[in-house]
Order: C-alpha cells, then sequence, then structure tokens
C-alpha cells in the first residue's frame, strides 16, 4: 500500500485508525503508571476529572433525567389568584406570599411569560390584573 496511491476515502479512515491508536496507547500508558505505582508499594496517582456526587440533573424535584420549567409550574396558580382579585389587581408582594415564591421571580415571569398572555394588564406599580 503506497501512500501516494490512498483516495481521500481510505486517507480519512486511516487517519481516524491512528486517532484511535493514538489515544488508547495514551489509556495504556496511564494503566502501566498505575499498576508500577501499585507494584512499588505507593499510592496510585489521583484521578483528575469530575468529582464525585450526585449525578447531573438529580437535583430537581421532578426526579432525575426531567426538567421542570419554573414558568409552566407558575403560570396556573398565578393567572388564578389574578382572576380572584378581579379588575382591581393585586399587587407582586402579595401574589408572592400567596403563593410561596419570591417576589423577584413573579416580576421576572410578568416580563417574561406574562408579557405574552393576553388580558394580563399592569393596573399599578408593582400591580397586575387578569381580564380572561
Amino acid at each position: 500500500m503506497s501512500l501516494s496511491n490512498l483516495s481521500s476515502a481510505q486517507l480519512a479512515r486511516l487517519i481516524g485508525l491512528i486517532k484511535k491508536k493514538e489515544s488508547l496507547q495514551a489509556k495504556l500508558g496511564k494503566i502501566d503508571a498505575e499498576l508500577t505505582a501499585l507494584e512499588s508499594g505507593k499510592a496510585a496517582p489521583k484521578k483528575r476529572g469530575r468529582k464525585p456526587g450526585r449525578p447531573p440533573g438529580s437535583g430537581s424535584k421532578a426526579g432525575p433525567g426531567r426538567k421542570v420549567r419554573r414558568g409552566k409550574r407558575l403560570k396556573e396558580p398565578l393567572l388564578k389568584a389574578l382572576s380572584a382579585a378581579g379588575p382591581s389587581g393585586i399587587k407582586v408582594k402579595d401574589l408572592a406570599a400567596h403563593l410561596k415564591v419570591k417576589p423577584g421571580n413573579i416580576f421576572s415571569w410578568f416580563y417574561t411569560t406574562g408579557k405574552k398572555i393576553k388580558g394580563i394588564k399592569k393596573v399599578g406599580e408593582a400591580k397586575y390584573a387578569y381580564a380572561g
């Protein structure tokens, strides 16, 4: 096999195999170093990388692997409270206390998700109403 007679597909395959061989040789070198350290009675070199702990995504209340969108969780109870307040509206501070969330989250909801909902109107300073 002559390198000058290789097609581009064969060359790409050859490059891929060489990369794979190099990565395997690096892994083998690490294993050799660990074996040498164990044979000499020294502690094995520490692995670098991710710290042990909870796997990614396990902190959610929805369970591992599932994501909960906070705006969706606020929408229904917030609209219900706004409807109950009537046309005079309700203050964000009172909404936050009623829904047991931070007022900043309520303000953020109004400026992002809330502006997409027809019928929500700002009727005063930090006061909103829903006519829907």
